[in-house]
């Protein structure tokens, strides 16, 4: 791939019992996230109608941004919360 513009959907399953606890490192991992140079855009948005379930919506400048973004310190403790059930992760470009 090359270093162009990286647009990402992930759906994201918190495991029974710790809802909560993932929603927290969420809001903890984006309001780091939307401070780095290469990061355009990093959302997490809550389903109503399903707790524990969350859309992350992340644009990053480049491939090589999101390389320093799963580098971070504050990234790498979030996947090593243990937390999530599940994560599907889908790159996007626009039609």
């Amino acid at each position: 791939m090359t270093d162009e513009r990286l647009e990402m959907t992930a759906l994201i399953s918190a495991k029974p019992g710790k809802e909560a606890e993932l929603k927290a490192a969420l809001r903890e991992v984006v309001a780091e996230t939307v401070k780095e140079p290469g990061c355009v855009m990093f959302q997490v948005l809550e389903d109503l109608e399903n707790p524990g379930k969350f859309v992350l919506w992340e644009i990053f400048k480049s491939q090589e941004a999101l390389r320093e973004h799963i580098s971070k310190d504050y990234t790498r403790a979030y996947f090593a919360t243990g937390f999530i059930e599940r994560t599907h992760v889908m790159k996007l470009k626009s039609l």
